[in-house]
């Protein structure tokens, strides 16, 4: 029987012909922080605001900035004004919709941004720390590409029967939920938000942050 856990209703990005579902299994490379390194169960990402879960996946979409330095220092301060700014793809538009969903729990939620929860955790896998040189379980090993760390951390989590994981975005900070496959549902509370024209708030918002280009999406 699932009981209802203390999350409020959380945000996502998703595939616009089914946005609250787990990419299919064919496809899944179980490359994600809080996936089971075990490849039980996948996780779906979601976030307390909207612009955030917006940066999550637009964060590649942003310039690269050695780059473009690289060419400055060859060409000159004036070839700053050769760089246009980076487009957001029509085709990503269409594809991607913006959602809010109702989360009903089986489980758990693990506070990982609490520092007292995390000193926990560490403790239980000072090993796995100290294997990958690491002193500590801070929020920077938390939010960096360590999957191996993360995921043994997630799969020692889900058999201890949590349904959940809160971390913070490696992008802005704010907070960010991963859901264990198999242990929560999701409800739409509202119709998805297009992200197509004409572009919803929190895009516009993100895009003017990064100076990304809103290709024209009808």
């Amino acid at each position: 029987m699932s009981v209802a856990y203390d999350v409020p209703p959380l945000w996502r990005v998703g595939y616009v012909e089914d946005p609250l579902g787990f990419a299919p299994q064919e496809l899944y490379e179980f490359s994600h922080r809080f996936d089971d390194i075990g490849r039980r169960f996948r996780t779906l990402y979601l976030a307390e605001e909207p612009e955030t879960a917006l940066r999550e996946v637009l964060a590649d979409f942003r310039p690269n900035l050695a780059a473009q330095l690289r060419y400055v220092e060859r060409f000159g301060a004036e070839a700053a004004e050769d760089f246009a700014a980076q487009p957001v793809t029509a085709a990503w538009r269409r594809q991607n919709v913006l959602v809010r969903a109702a989360v009903t729990l089986d489980g758990p939620v693990v506070d990982l941004t609490d520092l007292a929860v995390r000193q926990t955790v560490e403790q239980r896998h000072s090993r796995l720390l100290a294997d990958h040189g690491l002193d500590h379980l801070d929020l920077y090993e938390i939010t960096t590409s360590r999957r191996e760390v993360t995921q043994t951390i997630a799969a020692e989590l889900f058999d201890g029967g949590a349904a959940a994981v809160r971390f913070p975005s490696r992008i802005d900070g704010r907070t960010c939920v991963a859901l264990f496959e198999g242990r929560g549902t999701l409800e739409l509370v509202e119709g998805p938000v297009a992200l197509t024209d004409p572009a919803p708030a929190p895009l516009i918002a993100v895009a003017q942050d990064w100076q990304l280009a809103l290709e024209p999406a009808p």
